[in-house]
């Protein structure tokens, strides 16, 4: 049977008023126009609008958005700072007060990102999350590195996994948080590849010192 047969056929049978549907040419013309009517409506309301309503946000938080991203930048430098004076801090109180300073320096980025909330949307909301995480390990780390005696922090504050590699990957975090804001100048508050580096071997003797320490227990 020929296309066309098979579309007379089943048009015969829409539109035939004595046909099972019993439906007319103008009553189908009219439900097609209002399926039709209906699905452009469902695409202004769901795609459209929200983009032209994220377009104005955009716009009306952009001063604030610059402000947190200037704020970030700081505290992103100050944090590394505080792991640079950590490691140059010999063993005992000179230690736990350099992991005071790193965790001074982590809290006060989720204090900055609560007072900029407003103005973040949900895709900067997750970067930023993704970097504070991050964070969160590296302080974890020089907490139980000045305290191996504190199980109970190791036990329940860590949430976080905790690597080498968590010193770069806080770097890369930041870039990905300052990108989600728009904001150029990540390479002049970057934590520099050095500091990186001694950051991550000094990660490594922490985790021989502890190794050596369960087996002398053990």
């Amino acid at each position: 049977m020929a296309l066309g047969d098979v579309m007379d056929d089943i048009t015969k049978y829409l539109l035939d008023p004595n046909g099972p549907l019993g439906l007319t040419a103008d009553f189908f013309l009219n439900v097609v126009a209002e399926f039709g009517g209906f699905l452009l409506a469902a695409l202004v309301f769901s795609i459209l609008i929200p983009v032209v309503i994220d377009a104005r946000q955009a716009r009306k938080w952009k001063p604030a958005r610059l402000n947190y991203g200037q704020e970030l930048m700081l505290l992103h430098v100050a944090f590394g700072d505080a792991l640079s004076r950590f490691l140059r801090s010999p063993a005992g109180d000179a230690r736990s007060r350099a992991a005071d300073a790193v965790d001074h320096a982590f809290r006060a980025v989720p204090l900055a990102t609560s007072l900029f909330g407003y103005a973040l949307t949900a895709d900067i909301s997750r970067e930023v999350n993704d970097y504070m995480r991050m964070l969160r390990a590296i302080r974890d780390w020089a907490h139980i590195a000045a305290h191996p005696e504190d199980i109970g922090f190791a036990a329940i504050e860590r949430r976080v996994t905790q690597t080498r590699d968590m010193f770069a990957g806080a770097n890369k975090e930041f870039k990905d948080v300052l990108d989600a804001l728009g904001l150029p100048g990540f390479n002049d508050v970057r934590w520099a590849d050095e500091l990186v580096a001694n950051l991550s071997a000094a990660f490594d003797l922490v985790q021989r010192e502890g190794v050596r320490a369960a087996a002398a227990k053990g």
